[in-house]
């Protein structure tokens, strides 16, 4: 190993595929650049081209195709195809002659199948990010039931295992008890998210998410339905996509308010940051989350929060307000209480911006530069004995 670790990434998802694990790795990547780290990511292509480019001046980027349909929605064919090609990617990359002194994984499966084929290479670390984990997602079941020993068997031959909180851990420790995990949370630009200018009348509600029925999106077009008898002037905009656009389109007309829903199924990530400042409050009733990137970016946009627990797994933000997923009275009531009382907005926004401090991302990357400080060391000592 030389002074600068080179670290190969594998992640399935990066910009624009994907959600909160892909912006994770496209902020991480970023951060190394200021860290003694040279790093090469192995992803999938969205355009089905195969293509390499460089990200920053020490990160370049493999786009292996898979047959992608769908930016926001893997199908098993794509998953099993990136596993494969990314596993013969490397090799060709090995065979021109680049050497790595460990692999980072984005996801149990398919990612870490990948970095499982290569254990004899180099060391790996996976990283959980929710749906890799056994009974996180109910879609996965039919995965997590049958196959629940090829999970055990990648983390138990991975060097490291880190999840992003200590919910999800808990979640992995029931299927593994023995393998040990780590807990990094996900990190936050808090330069690029930021409060903006205080508004003295508050309509807008936010919600970024992926629309799938864990997000729970449901709840916030009900609960604005409710809020709008009493503020007509309320309105939400649902930033994300998914298989349930349609049906949520059809709800928000059902409850009368198709006009004061706006969906924004595509949103450039560039233009994200201004869009959490035009909004006055934030809310996700999540069913289950890793560990939301998108309350992050709400918390750091100082935006007053009405969110599940389940929202805020491995986030600290005392100021938020809560509701159960579902519960579409109790989120409207939190609602109409940030609507109300502008000093309650602006304390609430002040607790927010607060909270999201400590998870800036330099810090994060400098726990995962030590992570693998630790993990090359450990090599070392195994290899003198």
């Amino acid at each position: 190993m030389t002074d600068e670790m080179r670290v190969l990434v594998l992640d399935c998802e990066f910009p624009p595929i994907g959600g909160g694990a892909a912006t994770a790795t496209a902020y991480l990547l970023r951060q190394f650049e200021k860290l003694p780290i040279r790093a090469t990511l192995v992803t999938a292509s969205a355009d089905d081209r195969a293509r390499s480019e460089d990200f920053t001046a020490r990160c370049r980027v493999h786009y292996v195709p898979v047959g992608k349909k769908d930016l926001h929605y893997w199908t098993t064919r794509e998953l099993a195809t990136y596993t494969w090609k990314a596993h013969r990617h490397v090799r060709s990359l090995e065979r021109a002659g680049e050497e790595f002194d460990l692999c980072h994984a984005f996801f149990t499966l398919p990612v870490g199948a990948a970095a499982w084929l290569e254990r004899k290479s180099r060391p790996y670390v996976i990283s959980l990010c929710g749906s890799d984990v056994p009974g996180f997602s109910k879609r996965f079941t039919w995965v997590y039931v049958p196959f629940g020993f090829v999970f055990r068997m990648i983390w138990r031959g991975a060097a490291a295992v880190v999840s992003n909180s200590e919910e999800l851990k808990a979640l992995a420790e029931r299927s593994a008890p023995d393998v040990r995990f780590d807990v990094i949370p996900n990190g936050i630009d808090t330069q690029t998210f930021h409060p903006g200018a205080p508004r003295e009348k508050a309509a807008t509600i936010l919600t970024v998410a992926r629309l799938v029925p864990r997000k729970d999106v449901a709840t916030a077009i009900r609960a604005t339905a409710l809020v709008a008898k009493e503020f007509p002037d309320a309105r939400l905009a649902v930033v994300g996509d998914g298989p349930l656009a349609g049906e949520l389109e059809r709800l928000a007309a059902a409850e009368g308010i198709g006009e004061k829903v706006l969906f924004r199924r595509s949103v450039p990530r560039e233009r994200m940051a201004d869009l959490y400042r035009e909004a006055d409050v934030f809310v996700l009733t999540s069913m289950r989350e890793g560990m939301s990137n998108t309350v992050l970016e709400a918390l750091a946009s100082g935006l007053p929060t009405v969110l599940s627990r389940e929202a805020l797994a491995g986030i600290n933000a005392p100021g938020a307000l809560t509701a159960k997923p579902g519960d579409a009275a109790a989120t409207a009531a939190a609602i109409r209480r940030y609507l109300a009382d502008g000093e309650l907005r602006r304390r609430a926004g002040e607790e927010s911006r607060r909270a999201a401090e400590r998870y800036a991302w330099p810090s994060v990357a400098r726990e995962f530069y030590e992570t693998y400080r630790r993990v090359l060391e450990a090599g070392k000592t195994e290899g003198r004995r």
